[in-house]
């Protein structure tokens, strides 16, 4: 099978330049150039899938928007370091010189932006996205959908439930049981 991507935004950009072999670009049928073909034609057939959007619950909107027979790739680029026991659930991306220590499980379509590391023993589950320099420490468990700021972290032993979006920079020290935006060191919700 030929390998795809949708997206053609910055983080699709750069995805696009780490790839060695050609791809084709989809994009949704409204924002369809000359460089992406529309989504609505899109062959799951013929091609396998790797979602290069940033907003982990657009990413998940795109999932499910998609034919339920298409298949995901991942992405390990090689500068990443990535224990031998670690699991990557499908369309997951990890980008140059990120870390994934050992005894992790990364859920469905997640992404470790430059420099993101996740530490021994944790539980990512799907549709996370660390953007550059997020760190994850050992034994961290986050639920699905989370966001991780810029140089932002996580303690270790944390728990954080789904769709929270956790600010660039921000220290979560302890565990956060309620969606929302979280800003600051340490972290707290603002909104």
């Amino acid at each position: 099978m030929k390998k795809a991507i949708f997206g053609f935004g910055g983080f699709a950009r750069e995805v696009l330049s780490y790839l060695e072999e050609p791809v084709e670009i989809f994009v949704d049928d409204a924002y369809c150039e000359k460089e992406a073909e529309p989504i609505s034609s899109f062959d799951p057939q013929q091609y396998q899938l790797l979602i290069c959007v940033g907003d982990p619950a657009l990413r998940k909107q795109i999932v499910s928007g998609l034919p339920k027979e298409t298949k995901f790739f991942s992405f390990v680029h090689p500068t990443a370091v990535v224990g031998k026991d670690v699991e990557i659930g499908e369309g997951s991306i990890i980008c140059p010189q990120a870390v994934v220590t050992t005894n992790v499980t990364l859920g469905k379509h997640n992404i470790l932006n430059l420099c993101s590391t996740v530490g021994h023993d944790s539980i990512i589950d799907d549709y996370y996205t660390s953007s550059p320099g997020g760190k994850c420490s050992g034994s961290v468990s986050l639920g699905e959908k989370v966001y991780l700021g810029t140089n932002a972290s996580i303690r270790e032993g944390i728990r954080v439930c789904e769709d929270v979006t956790i600010g660039m920079n921000a220290a979560v020290v302890k565990n956060i049981y309620d969606a929302g935006i979280y800003a600051g060191v340490p972290a707290k919700k603002i909104r």
